[in-house]
């Protein structure tokens, strides 16, 4: 098979021609890097060949169109399909619902130091701190923060994707501060990094 390699592998945007055998006649195509990488793992996901798959977009087109106009839909297609799923597997209501889950106090913290999700532990947790505290949710008048720099837990956590990472908290409601140790996991939120906190002590 005759390829031309793109000049770095890096660079998804270079073409790449490739020698497909499809119905025993060699076909030369000359796709993006981007599709071809694509097409070969819907082939992979589909458990078929990539000649599969350019047999399929041959006879959708039934001798009018585009050949490599029609590979390049399908590699996209394939690709939204995937986006789409990633969205709906990691939104808010997700991880609100594994927080939620847990029987321990836990909460999920944003960037911007936002508590997005909690549990009934994690209040019933603040309140026995904070006597007097009775606001609901308890983002309301509540500061917390990790005794390391956000962007520095995340990285962390994203150098070691699965395990946990221990972290310091401080919670503050006005004057009054109490601390203590969590584990820290990275959500699965899409569009942003946000933190779920397991309070251990």
């Amino acid at each position: 098979m005759n390829v031309t390699q793109p000049t770095s592998s890096a660079d998804m945007s270079a073409l790449r021609f490739r020698v497909v055998t499809v119905g025993g006649q060699r076909r030369g195509i000359k796709l993006e890097e981007i599709y071809w990488s694509s097409l070969s793992e819907l082939a992979a996901r589909r458990s078929c060949k990539l000649a599969d798959i350019i047999s399929e977009c041959e006879q959708a087109l039934d001798g009018e169109g585009n050949l490599t106009a029609r590979l390049r839909y399908v590699a996209t297609s394939y690709l939204r399909e995937q986006l789409s799923g990633a969205r709906e597997r990691s939104g808010l209501a997700v991880v609100a619902g594994q927080v939620r889950a847990c029987p321990s106090p836990a909460f999920a913290l944003s960037g911007d130091k936002r508590i997005i999700a909690y549990n009934p532990a994690f209040l019933t947790f603040v309140q026995s701190r904070f006597l007097r505290f009775q606001s609901s949710p308890p983002a309301q008048g509540l500061r917390l923060s990790f005794d390391v720099q956000f962007a520095e837990l995340v990285d962390r956590l994203k150098a070691s994707p699965g395990e946990p990472q221990p972290a310091g908290f401080t919670i503050g409601i006005n004057e009054h501060v109490t601390r203590g140790r969590l584990s820290a996991a990275l959500a699965s939120l899409f569009d942003q990094d946000v933190v779920i906190g397991f309070i251990s002590a």
